[in-house]
């Protein structure tokens, strides 16, 4: 594949041979992307023109588990080509280590139109000394803004690298460094600019209170969200801003909160639950079938909606659990509506055949549930 004296990146095949497989990945991993950058297919669209446009939101690819997540995750690419983007902004694990890297750079060269990344903890070698330089090689800076048809994009690495029960795992929080370039970068926005921030890990999320509680980190190895006292900074800073949305990967589900007039989503994976289905109908761990999200900016106003994907959609935003056979008259029967997308504190009423509408209570695992929300 690489015979002769090929360079990537200043180093000869010939030095490439005393190499680690991790080095040598890194290396070829960004000789391919500066060929990438160099594809008119994918160059920068003139932010001027662009006055109305959408987004691609993907998160949680998870390539490594093999050809099935090949297979799919090109289909969902050529799905979201068709519906032509003006860019795709990938909130991470791709699960470039420990030796996925090139497959996914292979796989996203299928996108015609532009990628922007953002590290999530399966993209972060723990034992490194530098732990995203294969990121960093690929996709440049794991934290950064850009501006784009009027809104102000903000990519946030809240990856972490601590050390817990004598092992190396990621925890949830921006570091000083970070804080201080977010509060610069957002002073300098214009006021009237709306901004949209992404980040993996997400910052405000009900995943620990819906499972039950429990204390991070004894019960969780890795952080499923940013605690309290983090998540509070973090959004009292934004709130002083124009910040419409925050948009979160990690979790593998929907789910939509508003707090201080920003709305913060936790979006489904595109794996669902790690494609564990094979070829079947893949589900995240809400239930919701895979997909991804598409951000709709028309006139500065901010959208969004859920999109289920490829052997995985359907047209229906959710669905009654268990109700393969009829239901047999009873004084009361149990019915769970699982809706995919709703925000947070939603509310819903079902009826069976012509009986009054009757409101339906919110999920919970103790009351093993009446509506799913997540």
């Amino acid at each position: 594949m690489y015979a002769g004296n090929i360079k990537l990146t200043g180093v000869t095949h010939e030095k490439l041979v005393k190499m680690d497989r991790r080095q040598f990945l890194s290396l070829s991993a960004a000789a391919w992307l500066r060929a990438a950058r160099g594809n008119p297919a994918i160059a920068a669209v003139d932010v001027q023109e662009v006055p109305d446009f959408d987004i691609a939101f993907i998160t949680d690819v998870h390539i490594e588990r093999g050809k099935i997540a090949v297979s799919k995750f090109s289909e969902t690419i050529a799905e979201i080509n068709s519906q032509k983007p003006a860019f795709v902004w990938d909130m991470g694990d791709m699960s470039l280590y420990p030796s996925s890297g090139r497959v996914y750079l292979d796989c996203i060269r299928k996108f015609r139109m532009p990628l922007h990344a953002c590290p999530g903890n399966h993209d972060i070698a723990l034992n490194d000394t530098n732990p995203r330089k294969l990121f960093n090689d690929c996709f440049g800076r794991a934290y950064y803004s850009f501006d784009f048809g009027g809104v102000h994009f903000i990519t946030l690495d809240g990856n972490t690298v601590v050390e817990r029960q004598g092992k190396n795992t990621i925890d949830a929080c921006l570091d000083q460094r970070q804080m201080t370039w977010l509060k610069a970068d957002l002073e300098a926005v214009p006021e009237e600019m709306p901004i949209i921030c992404g980040v993996h890990i997400p910052i405000v999320s009900t995943y620990i209170e819906r499972r039950g509680g429990g204390s991070f980190p004894a019960d969780f190895p890795i952080a499923p969200q940013f605690n309290e006292s983090r998540a509070e900074k973090l959004i009292n800073l934004i709130a002083q801003h124009n910040v419409k949305l925050v948009l979160q990967g990690h979790a593998h589900e929907n789910e939509r909160t508003t707090i201080k007039g920003i709305e913060f989503v936790s979006s489904i994976s595109v794996c669902g639950s790690w494609w564990r289905s094979g070829e079947g109908f893949e589900r995240g761990v809400d239930n919701a079938p895979r997909g991804y999200r598409i951000i709709e900016v028309r006139e500065g106003h901010i959208g969004h909606r859920y999109v289920s994907s490829c052997e995985s959609r359907v047209d229906r935003q959710g669905e009654f659990m268990d109700l393969e056979n009829p239901i047999m008259p009873s004084k009361s029967s149990t019915i769970v509506f699982n809706c995919y997308d709703a925000p947070n504190g939603s509310t819903a009423k079902a009826r069976i055949n012509a009986g009054p509408w009757t409101a339906m209570q919110e999920y919970t695992v103790k009351l093993r549930c009446y509506l799913r929300y997540h």
